[in-house]
């Protein structure tokens, strides 16, 4: 008779930043110290946020001189590279393969299996790689938080801001109905 349980034993290998970078994951994953690190499938929600914010900042990017990319690896530290929901940069040479500067806003949408904890650790890391703003938007709560230079602790936001570039977007308009 077989046993019940299985029990699996994970062992992690490290993995070289030119493996990682020459990798690609469905989606794609983040590299922490050498470990890979799955994130979340984003489900209807997330998606729905993704998209709408994608919609109102690319039609501001004409105007405002920006640059909005999905899904994007940031190098945060030395061995640390972060994938951004989205990312928006001031108009400019960015780099090639690898974004060479922070971007200025960055978004993360939660998803259900996301963790404050793991998310607040890359939204300080992209605050001291020089992130101006982190929206975190929690489309089930149907809340953001705002975090900026100013307010790194973040604040409970109805409208998603930043500054020079001057962006207003009322949480409302993003969220699933």
């Amino acid at each position: 008779m077989a046993a019940p349980y299985t029990w699996i034993m994970a062992t992690k290998t490290p993995v070289g930043i030119e493996e990682y970078l020459r990798s690609s994951f469905e989606p794609d994953a983040e590299l922490v110290d050498g470990e890979i690190v799955e994130r979340p499938m984003g489900e209807l929600p997330h998606s729905y946020v993704q998209g709408e914010l994608t919609f109102i900042l690319r039609g501001l990017a004409p105007k405002l001189g920006i640059q909005v990319l999905i899904a994007v690896r940031i190098q945060t530290q030395a061995r640390r590279f972060r994938v951004a929901d989205l990312a928006v940069f001031r108009a400019g040479d960015i780099g090639e393969k690898i974004p060479s500067v922070p971007p200025f806003l960055v978004v993360e949408i939660l998803s259900p299996e996301d963790r404050m904890v793991r998310v607040q650790a890359k939204v300080q890391e992209y605050l001291e790689l020089g992130v101006e703003y982190v929206w975190l938007i929690d489309p089930d709560e149907r809340q953001a938080i705002v975090y900026s230079r100013q307010a790194p602790a973040g604040r409970v936001e109805g409208v998603l801001r930043t500054q020079n570039p001057d962006i207003e977007i009322e949480l409302p308009t993003v969220l699933p109905a």
